[in-house]
């Protein structure tokens, strides 16, 4: 079955089975096809947490960052935005491994959507360098869901890239298609955990608006590379009931 509209209903997985019981979901979580994997080293190298990875701390860190998103959701699964407070905060870093974190759990798996047309690099993941992205679905070149959702080499992560550079982000994410996009990647499969890694919030009006359509957000804040006041900017931006906390980065 394909997504050739965006009507927000649950719909059965490729796989044909049917989403009935939480034995069926694991089944079909276990059939996602991973076509390549990332090896140890190379998830060390890009700094990608993974069970026995050298870096405890980092990922014991992770794993109580999801466990506090969860307890918030009431274990049920949401959109979560990143950003950064300003450029080169590690957004894009803490989105990767905070879906890296959530995908260690058999039962679930994570969609990560770069909604960064600035600075984008979710495609960097990609082996493939002709892909479709976001602006490409938005902007109505493509009307399947499934053609811009890429494999990244770690089991249970999907990644949706930004695609092709647009000057017309804030309106497409201001649009109804793009409400209704985030809506259907949500309830297609309950499993499924999404993340925005997006621009800093205080400096694009596009993060803005995506803050109002998430269920919770995360702030990424560079270590002893930040003020106060850029810190209480970003925080003023994101209503207070979506805010889960600040990350403090030094990767």
């Amino acid at each position: 079955m394909t997504d050739n509209n965006l009507d927000p209903q649950v719909e059965t997985p490729k796989t044909g089975l049917l989403a009935t019981g939480s034995a069926d979901k694991r089944l079909q979580i276990r059939q996602m096809n991973d076509e390549w994997l990332l090896t140890a080293d190379q998830l060390e190298e890009l700094k990608i947490i993974y069970p026995g990875c050298k870096d405890e701390q980092s990922l014991n860190d992770y794993r109580e960052l999801r466990t506090k998103l969860l307890h918030a959701s009431n274990n049920q699964n949401f959109v979560c935005m990143v950003s950064g407070i300003r450029a080169k905060a590690g957004a894009s870093h803490v989105a990767m491994n905070l879906a890296a974190t959530i995908a260690l759990d058999h039962s679930k798996t994570a969609l990560i959507i770069d909604c960064n047309s600035y600075t984008p690099s979710l495609h960097n993941y990609l082996q493939d360098d002709k892909y479709l992205g976001l602006s490409n679905f938005l902007e109505e070149d493509i009307d399947e869901i499934e053609d811009i959702i890429h494999p990244i080499g770690i089991r249970r992560i999907r990644v949706i890239p930004s695609g092709v550079r647009t000057e017309y982000a804030a309106e497409n994410f201001s649009s109804e298609k793009m409400k209704l996009f985030i809506e259907k990647v949500k309830l297609r499969y309950p499993d499924r955990f999404i993340i925005l890694d997006t621009p800093p919030v205080g400096l694009y009006v596009e993060s803005q608006i995506l803050a109002s359509i998430c269920d919770m957000a995360i702030l990424v804040v560079p270590y002893a590379a930040a003020t106060a006041t850029q810190v209480q900017t970003s925080i003023d931006l994101i209503s207070s009931d979506k805010l889960m906390g600040i990350v403090l980065n030094n990767k």
